[in-house]
């Protein structure tokens, strides 16, 4: 009951709103085209610290980017062109114009005195063939996904999108019907057809400045191309009410959530403050917390609340968790970021060996156009995760949202190393190189800190599996929003399993296709 009135209180609030938007999905390609503008300097805005960004940001981002056409390549001024089309709709509220031949195209387009809808056939198919010399076949799978989308916007107030999709699985590996989330997404079995199926969904309301959501979405929060510490882009989706407010400089969010959690409930709420005091800094701050099996915590719904001292004040018996943030842009053409995630912490202990300071760090470089070789960039990005981070001795207070980390996907007693180097060869090619290195100490998400343990820790304890990958990926725009890739990756690894003496090499080629029509 206490979840339906926040949701009629929101709606009150949202009679002053006076526009609507909705968000671009994560795994949008526009994304990696802005964090390059940003990184060579054409943008400077504190919306680019959490994502999803909105239709309306992405525009306002663009008409950035378009004032400084003339520092562009003729394959970025091609994508620029591409994208203001895609976003034309949005462009016009900002009285800016895009190419006709360049704008969306749609199934299905409905309007109504001005309420406009759009409807769209989302499809894709992977094939992955991996341990490619093993000639029985058996390390091949396959996965057809079929959905549609709608999107649109009802007056001048209120915005909504829902994405449905229905993915069968077939060829090797093993599976069993499941709707139980603490075992995963659900899976269904129809004879010898297994599917699973997923779906985002959520209305909005917003104006220049604030945006309120409710539905079943994504948030990513940071810097991190390979993974993020706080809130990854790979985190299943999970309902939430959210209030965002943005500004060039500033940038705040807030927003409560349920998550997926057997049959119990299990709650994360977290703010977020960004700020870009000049054009070569920007500083980011987050907390979350995590608390299950009672009836929401209207604390933990305040949100200028500092969650630390909520946590307190409401028995210290939840999973609180920090994020620090830091951007730099030294030159153009460089960005550079760190990241501190602080699970626990007590400052009287040496935070590398006392078990209960528990935290993770990130550093990073992303270098656009290296050496002057137009149309490339290079990322370079190092995580560590300390013992027990993302853990927590009640299971229902784990950092996890289904059987999934909400966090990196590394875990704890971890680090990895990446390299990514790409290139663009024209407005529809892209090809990268990718070297990692994976190290992997004992314990996961599932092994908190037992009295057995001691008091002490060591990173990379007990048996270390040593992973070296290395590969490459070729993205084509086939044509528009039908895309084709290729990615093949050989590893090398150390201590198989985390078993010592244990040698092993995999193979992996990946092939995709989507269409969005």
């Amino acid at each position: 009951m206490r979840r339906f009135s926040v949701i009629i209180f929101l709606l009150l609030i949202a009679n002053s709103v006076c526009a609507r938007d909705v968000n671009v999905p994560l795994d949008h390609w526009v994304y990696s085209f802005l964090e390059r503008m940003e990184a060579r300097g054409l943008i400077r805005d504190a919306a680019m610290r959490c994502y999803p960004l909105t239709r309306r940001t992405v525009a306002r981002l663009l008409v950035a980017v378009a004032t400084g056409s003339n520092r562009l390549t003729p394959v970025e001024l091609a994508r620029l062109s591409q994208f203001k089309g895609e976003f034309h709709n949005e462009l016009f509220l900002l009285n800016k114009r895009a190419q006709a031949r360049y704008f969306e195209r749609h199934f299905i387009r409905w309007k109504q005195d001005n309420h406009v809808a759009f409807f769209d056939i989302d499809f894709g198919q992977r094939f992955t063939r991996a341990n490619i010399r093993n000639d029985d076949g058996s390390g091949r799978t396959s996965e057809t996904r079929l959905g549609g989308i709608v999107r649109g916007t009802i007056g001048n107030k209120m915005g909504f999108y829902m994405h449905a999709y229905n993915t069968l699985h077939r060829g090797a590996g093993t599976f069993s019907e499941n709707y139980n989330p603490a075992h995963g997404m659900p899976v269904g079995i129809a004879g010898s057809n297994v599917y699973s199926d997923d779906a985002s969904a959520y209305i909005t309301f917003s104006n220049n400045y604030l945006l309120l959501e409710y539905g079943r979405d994504q948030i990513k929060w940071g810097n991190g191309y390979n993974g993020s510490l706080v809130l990854s882009r790979e985190n299943p989706r999970f309902e939430m009410l959210k209030l965002h407010l943005a500004f060039k400089r500033w940038q705040y969010t807030a927003f409560h959530g349920w998550l997926h959690h057997s049959n119990s409930a299990k709650y994360i709420a977290g703010h977020r403050l960004t700020w870009v005091p000049n054009e070569w800094l920007t500083l980011s701050g987050s907390e979350t917390v995590i608390y299950s099996n009672r009836n929401i915590e209207t604390l933990y719904l305040n949100p200028i609340m500092p969650f630390h001292v909520a946590e307190h004040h409401l028995g210290d018996r939840d999973n609180n968790t920090m994020g620090l943030e830091v951007t730099l842009f030294p030159y153009a053409g460089h960005k550079i970021y760190a990241e501190l995630f602080l699970d626990d912490f007590n400052s009287s202990q040496n935070p590398f060996t006392y078990y209960g300071n528990k935290f993770a760090f990130m550093i990073g470089h992303h270098w656009v156009d290296p050496f002057g070789w137009r149309d490339s960039e290079i990322r370079l990005e190092y995580t560590r995760i300390e013992p027990y981070v993302y853990t927590h001795k009640d299971s229902t207070l784990r950092y996890q949202n289904y059987d999934q980390s909400i966090g990196h996907w590394l875990g704890p007693n971890a680090d990895d190393l990446y390299i990514r180097a790409e290139h663009a060869f024209h407005r529809d090619v892209t090809a990268a190189l990718i070297i990692e290195r994976v190290r992997h100490g004992e314990g996961s998400i599932y092994r908190p800190h037992l009295e057995s343990d001691g008091t002490r820790k060591q990173f990379l304890q007990g048996t270390v599996e040593s992973k070296w990958n290395y590969g490459f990926e070729i993205v084509d725009q086939l044509f528009r929003d039908a895309f084709i890739s290729l990615q093949y990756t050989y590893s090398k690894i150390d201590n198989a399993g985390r078993i010592a003496g244990i040698k092993a090499t995999e193979q992996q080629a990946i092939i995709r296709f989507t269409l969005n029509w």
